[in-house]
């Protein structure tokens, strides 16, 4: 797309693309066009780099055209297009604090319109990120955090049940076997109905669609430093990459193909 001939020019890029990866967010700066409906297990926060915004929607509204930048809720179904020719995309794990404090902000709505004060305020930190020659992941968690505080609410957030983290524990350890319902409620001492229940209530959605999202994540991070689909399937469980492949669709809306022509990986220690 072509842009405006009066458009201030940024500074040269050092990289087209990049993706910071943490324990709990993972954020993809760079070239986007379009997605297909699809949900995930992360709360979005995505900024356009450029004044054309990002257009987003949900299967019953609201239909967002031109935003400067839009928060959606984990699980909420939603497409997405980009004008421009940049974007920064923010991913965080729906059971973090951080994300249910987002929530609160959220409201009731699926999706939400970012302040355009704001979001100009963010496009250089983030438009940077492309183009420092040298390692960013410091300056990333640095752009990340100062998004994340404008929405986060200080109170304090109700813990997760130490018996839901350590099913989670058991379950992101045993990504390519992980044990049946019967087999984990045992091995954290709870029955599996009662498991069932709290898992979902508390982590916002059933261990087998959590497992399928762990198993995505970490097919992505392989595929993103080199692997090949195939390997990237088998390294997360997948039964081949035919399988990942449909399951990135229908939580990102792209197949992973569109993610791994990143010119960096940043994973914090």
């Amino acid at each position: 797309m072509d842009l405006p001939s009066d458009r201030p020019k940024g500074p040269a890029l050092a990289r087209q693309s990049a993706v910071f990866v943490w324990t709990d967010r993972a954020l993809f700066v760079g070239d986007r066009s379009e997605t297909s409906l699809h949900s995930h297990h992360a709360t979005e926060l995505c900024i356009a780099l450029d004044d054309l915004g990002i257009d987003m929607s949900t299967p019953d509204g609201p239909n967002l055209s031109g935003v400067p930048g839009a928060m959606v809720r984990a699980g909420a179904a939603h497409q997405l297009a980009i004008p421009g020719p940049k974007v920064a995309v923010l991913y965080l794990d729906a059971q973090s604090g951080i994300a249910a404090s987002l929530n609160d902000w959220l409201a009731d709505a699926a999706i939400k319109v970012l302040p355009a004060k704001l979001m100009q305020a963010l496009r250089q930190a983030f438009g940077d990120l492309l183009a420092s020659p040298e390692s960013v992941l410091a300056e990333a968690e640095d752009a990340c955090g100062r998004l994340i505080a404008e929405f986060a609410n200080e109170a304090p957030r109700p813990s997760m049940h130490w018996r839901v983290r350590r099913a989670m524990e058991q379950l992101d350890a045993q990504l390519d076997a992980p044990p049946g319902l019967e087999a984990l409620a045992g091995q954290i001492g709870i029955s599996p109905s009662r498991l069932r229940h709290m898992f979902k209530e508390q982590a916002g959605l059933p261990i087998s669609r959590y497992v399928l999202w762990m198993r995505l994540r970490t097919a992505l991070l392989h595929a993103l430093e080199g692997a090949s689909m195939t390997e990237s399937a088998q390294a997360a469980g997948f039964s081949d990459a035919a399988h990942f492949t449909r399951t990135c669709r229908q939580m990102f809306g792209l197949p992973p193909t569109a993610f791994t022509p990143v010119d960096m990986v940043f994973v914090a220690p």
